[in-house]
């Protein structure tokens, strides 16, 4: 082979590598972050995170469509809270305080809405997660452990 017939033959080798890496990089390209993160979502399950903490309820959406919704609640307080999933047509700022199982300065859950899920009292740094079926409709998430609701423990929150 002689000297020329060789350089030709290393430049047309090094023109396929390059076009075979241009072509490989194309090919695994994935979408850029702010395009596959507005994907929606196909699962039929989705997960709400919830912070309880004095005096709020903090759902990571208040918008979700219809289907089976797991709350992830956690307690950042420092004293015990409650996460309760009320249907209901009122808004969840708008309930009469009174008593309810014996106790004062509670709201009715009876009267209120139907109570369609609730994790029950939770400790400081305590988490708990709940699966609840949601017809589209209005809800509103509360603490009704005495006292918590009026001062503000409450949050509506929307199912499509």
């Amino acid at each position: 082979m002689t000297s020329r017939t060789r350089w030709v033959a290393i430049a047309a080798s090094v023109v396929l590598l390059l076009s075979a890496c241009s072509k490989s990089s194309t090919q695994t390209q994935s979408a850029p972050p702010s395009q596959s993160a507005q994907t929606p979502s196909t699962s039929a399950q989705q997960t709400v995170a919830v912070t309880l903490q004095q005096w709020s309820i903090t759902p990571s959406v208040t918008t979700v469509a219809a289907g089976s919704i797991t709350f992830t609640v956690t307690n950042a307080g420092t004293i015990p809270h409650e996460f309760v999933v009320l249907s209901t047509d009122t808004a969840a700022g708008a309930f009469t305080v009174g008593s309810f199982e014996g106790e004062a300065d509670r709201i009715d859950e009876d009267t209120a809405g139907t109570n369609v899920g609730e994790t029950g009292d939770m400790d400081p740094a305590a988490a708990k997660s709940i699966t609840i079926a949601l017809q589209p409709g209005h809800y509103a998430l509360v603490c009704n452990l005495p006292g918590h609701y009026g001062l503000g423990m409450h949050i509506d929150f929307t199912v499509g």
